[in-house]
């Protein structure tokens, strides 16, 4: 783990005082009001406001490979023999590398692979591609820096039952994995709530009790606070990717993570720097793996 990745998650906790300050005044009110106040009311008041932070610092320290709510939230299987032996193969090829705690299989044809904690996420499609070798080499970086464990720590802040609650009545959609730990905005182009322009006024007026009470249970939730850092977490994010090529291209796979970026350029969309989150775009990875080649 980075120091840089520590001070972000750090910063975080920061942040997310006043949920937990929320949280603590709710609890300790319920408490009072349905039993008598004695060490068992004051754990559960404690449990109700720390527990995101004893979770989140737990999965930095000791991070357990995904269990049933991971695997879950990412719609993911554990993978077939014929999976798990192309990424033996695969990791065979980072000698050195740490090797995930667990791995999970996404039934997507897209090619992508993501750590989280302890656990590599794969999706069906990248093993049915000749970038098996090369994407693993990369992942194994992330894997062996921890920063599947900075990822997992600001995954597990919000209350994610809370943070469901709060994006059904927000009418809002949330995505899974490092860059999706908080309610997204809906896709453009989704349906609308009312599709007469005429009754679109109403129903948002109809709609201000749920948006109200999905502000206020976002507020418990915890974790709305943090996205303040959302600007200060990209470049860390990007920096850390830069590092898991350097990484692969270190144990050799650098000729064959440049064909497979190539091959994946058509992904990049032109916008804003500050609007791209999490991954550079792909001609500088290429250039920075073109120039690790010659050294």
């Amino acid at each position: 783990m980075t120091p840089g990745g520590l001070t972000l998650v750090a910063a975080s906790f920061l942040l997310d005082v006043p949920s937990m300050l929320a949280r603590l005044f709710v609890a300790a009110v319920v408490a009072g009001l349905v039993g008598p106040l004695d060490w068992r009311a004051d754990a559960v008041v404690a449990l109700v406001a720390f527990g995101p932070y004893l979770r989140s610092l737990a999965a930095l320290a000791f991070p357990l490979p995904a269990g049933p709510v991971l695997r879950a939230a990412a719609g993911a299987r554990r993978p077939s023999a014929r999976e798990q032996s192309a990424l033996e193969a695969a990791f065979a090829l980072v000698p050195g590398a740490r090797r995930p705690g667990r791995v999970a299989v996404v039934d997507s044809p897209d090619e992508n692979a993501w750590v989280l904690g302890t656990t590599l996420f794969v999706s069906r499609g990248l093993f049915d591609s000749p970038h098996l070798a090369p994407v693993v080499a990369h992942e194994a970086g992330h894997l062996t820096a921890g920063d599947g464990r900075v990822a997992l720590a600001m995954w597990w802040l919000p209350v994610r039952s809370l943070s469901w609650l709060a994006a059904r009545l927000l009418g809002v959609r949330q995505g899974f994995g490092p860059d999706r730990a908080l309610p997204q905005p809906q896709a453009a182009g989704g349906p609308p709530l009312l599709p007469d322009p005429r009754f679109r006024l109403l129903g948002g007026v109809l709609r201000l009790p749920a948006l109200a009470a999905g502000c206020a249970v976002l507020l418990f939730a915890g974790g709305a606070v943090p996205m303040l850092l959302r600007q200060a977490w990209g470049p860390y994010r990007r920096s850390r990717e830069f590092a898991a090529d350097a990484f692969a291209a270190a144990h050799g796979h650098g000729p064959a993570l440049i064909e497979a970026l190539a091959d994946w350029q058509v992904l990049d969309v032109a916008m804003p720097w500050w609007l791209r989150l999490s991954h550079p775009y792909v001609e500088q990875r290429i250039d920075r793996l073109q120039r690790l080649q010659v050294q």
